[in-house]
């Protein structure tokens, strides 16, 4: 598509061919004008420029629904911001737990209140964008250690899993400390020994699974509250007894640690690895799923699923009559019913408008599976030419 500036639009004018904010997010349909209004709103956005295939014209190809269409774009732009603000977010944890562990590194040093704003930060901004914050799309990053961004996301996962919960703030503020902090002890341990895609000899898983008592000594010795401290020690503990470092079973591993536990294994499922790809996120819950009542205790599981749906935001799915579209929005009340904007019909058609819909279990269409990562890829390619 090409780039039109806002100040080439005219009011009262048409389209001939969609128009979109940027490769996602549709702005107007061919039979929809362009208002003196909707050009205020792309100032008062800061939209310079739009994308389309579509030329000028004085008259619509058919009649359509302003108000409908002007609802949309609201839609849009805010979901489009939010985005973006989320990504924002998630970068800036990103760099301050990056600076905590270098001085960690450096120095010797962590400091408990330092960590505790994060966790702070992170509990406010779901509170204001979870939806986003959730989904947000994490690119493989070579500038720092893995285990900054994993840190991040799963304390993202876990405070999201808190608030579901309804733990009491103090407690989530434990919790978001435990999950930002629960693999410091890798940071101990050279990446020669993990970072490479052949099996690990038993030295190195030796090696390996001493990380949650390195962890747990580090924050013993830095006066972090012993609910922190254990949380780290057990979040690898499994509830049928074959995790470790103690091999604890049900109710003796304690609450932080299973969810920090469960929190951190959909990270680390969903994330870039050395010696594998990440998986998308259905697939991911699907994994842990198959592991409820085994590794993965089942209240914390169930609550992440209705936290993140089984099809997670911003999975790309196929629907049972042909047709693709992307997750946009779960329903905590319904964790298999999220709401998928369709993309392209089932003749392999793109949609003009992207109708969001919430197939049901009776339902004439429902979703079929995920798309794998080479559909994704051809998808993407096909909607943006």
């Amino acid at each position: 598509m090409k780039k039109v500036t806002v100040n080439q639009l005219q009011a009262d004018t048409y389209i001939d061919a969609p128009v979109y904010l940027d490769q996602k997010y549709i702005l107007l349909s061919p039979e929809t004008p362009i208002t003196k209004e909707l050009l205020d709103r792309l100032e008062k956005w800061n939209y310079e420029q739009v994308l389309t295939d579509g030329l000028p014209s004085d008259a619509p190809p058919a009649s359509g629904g302003v108000n409908s269409e002007k609802s949309m774009l609201d839609q849009d732009i805010k979901d489009h911001e939010a985005e973006k603000q989320a990504t924002e977010f998630f970068n800036t944890m990103v760099k301050k737990m990056d600076d905590i562990f270098s001085h960690f590194l450096d120095k010797g040093l962590i400091y408990h209140d330092n960590v505790i704003e994060l966790a702070k930060e992170i509990m406010e901004e779901l509170k204001q964008n979870k939806r986003f914050l959730l989904s947000v799309y994490i690119p493989e990053r070579k500038d720092v250690h893995y285990v900054v961004p994993h840190a991040v996301k799963t304390a993202v996962f876990a405070l999201a899993v808190a608030d579901l919960l309804k733990l009491p703030p103090h407690k989530q503020i434990d919790l978001g400390t435990a999950s930002l902090l629960h693999e410091i002890g890798m940071l101990r341990i050279p990446p020669t020994v993990y970072q490479h895609d052949r099996q690990l000899s038993e030295k190195e898983r030796q090696t390996i699974i001493a990380h949650p008592v390195i962890s747990y000594k580090i924050l013993k010795e830095a006066d972090f509250p012993p609910t922190v401290c254990i949380a780290v020690l057990e979040h690898h503990e499994y509830v049928n007894g074959t995790g470790y470092p103690r091999k604890l079973k049900g109710d003796d591993i304690s609450l932080f640690g299973k969810i920090v536990g469960v929190a951190s294994a959909y990270s680390a499922a969903t994330s870039k690895r050395p010696f594998r790809e990440g998986h998308d996120g259905h697939t991911s819950i699907m994994d842990l799923a198959k592991e409820m009542g085994k590794r993965y205790d089942e209240r914390i599981l169930r609550a992440l699923v209705f936290t993140l749906s089984l099809y997670p935001i911003g999975t790309y799915v196929l629907m049972s009559n042909g047709a693709r579209g992307v997750i946009v929005k779960t329903d905590p009340k319904e964790p298999k019913h999220p709401l998928v904007r369709l993309l392209v019909n089932e003749n392999n058609t793109p949609y003009r408008d992207r109708p969001i819909v919430q197939p049901k279990d009776n339902d004439k269409v429902v979703i079929e599976r995920p798309l794998t990562k080479s559909e994704v890829k051809a998808l993407k390619q096909y909607i943006q030419q």
